[in-house]
């Protein structure tokens, strides 16, 4: 029996990779669209980190607090271990809350690195320390370490990033930046990205803006629809990846988006 299955999705890291309340799932036959929840923010942008400090961290705490409260399977993914610390040296009560919700599986701590960053430009020395020094932090506070890469908004991926990734022991990556002009389209929406050394780690490429809002049933959506059964043709495997959430100045998704999920 075919099943079309929408997932609240957490982005890879060492917590169950489904949390929605469905039965068991056979990706050959069930069709699986995770939904990941997020608020992408920009340290700092196009203000100062102190407004980052006072206004950007809180307000990602504390919406998605309320949002845990009111809807029982929502969970949420957030990136760059920096901004934890802000969360610890600056809303010390917030935190403790937030390591609670950590430990429970509502908030899934992703990207693996100290800050979301380019990773064109630096070296592959540099990669890993942001990311050693991210997953330690993680580790430490939480007990848990993430378990991909996480980058909805840089730009451009080195074909050594698949390397430092599986030398880290990182086995995700996700972005939806090659929709915004990629020289080569996007190759796939869900596969393995293969690294010149043959590292390989599974990419969703094309999971659509981070900034999404939801609006009607997706195991309903035409367009949803499709792009599993594309998938699970090319694969074998009938899933696919899909953000949703807002973006640059943190927060939460919006209610009405989760609650329709």
């Amino acid at each position: 029996m075919r099943r079309y299955l929408i997932a609240f999705g957490i982005v890879a890291c060492t917590l169950p990779i489904h949390v929605s309340r469905a039965t068991d799932y056979d990706l050959t036959k069930d069709r699986i669209l995770e939904v990941v929840g997020t608020a992408h923010l920009d340290t700092q942008w196009r203000w100062t980190i102190q407004q980052t400090i006072n206004e950007y961290i809180p307000n990602t705490l504390r919406q998605n607090f309320q949002l845990f409260e009111s809807y029982p399977n929502y969970t949420f993914s957030f990136e760059g271990a920096f901004r934890y610390m802000l969360a610890k040296e600056y809303y010390p009560r917030d935190y403790a809350r937030l390591a609670d919700y950590i430990k429970r599986g509502r908030w899934a701590v992703c990207g693996s690195s100290l800050d979301a960053g380019d990773v064109n430009i630096p070296s592959p020395e540099a990669l890993i320390r942001n990311i050693l020094y991210g997953q330690e932090f993680y580790k430490r506070e939480f007990g848990v370490s993430s378990r991909d890469i996480f980058l909805p908004d840089c730009f451009g991926f080195g074909y050594v990033l698949p390397t430092v990734e599986v030398h880290c022991g990182l086995k995700g990556f996700s972005s939806q930046k090659l929709t915004w002009g990629s020289a080569i389209g996007i190759p796939f929406d869900v596969g393995v990205w293969e690294g010149v050394d043959g590292s390989q780690v599974i990419a969703a490429l094309n999971p659509n803006p981070y900034v999404s809002r939801i609006r009607s049933d997706l195991s309903k959506d035409k367009r949803w629809i499709d792009t599993v059964e594309k998938q699970g043709k090319l694969s074998g495997l009938y899933v696919g990846y899909k953000y949703f959430g807002t973006g640059d100045v943190g927060g939460a998704p919006d209610p009405e988006s989760v609650s329709m999920l």
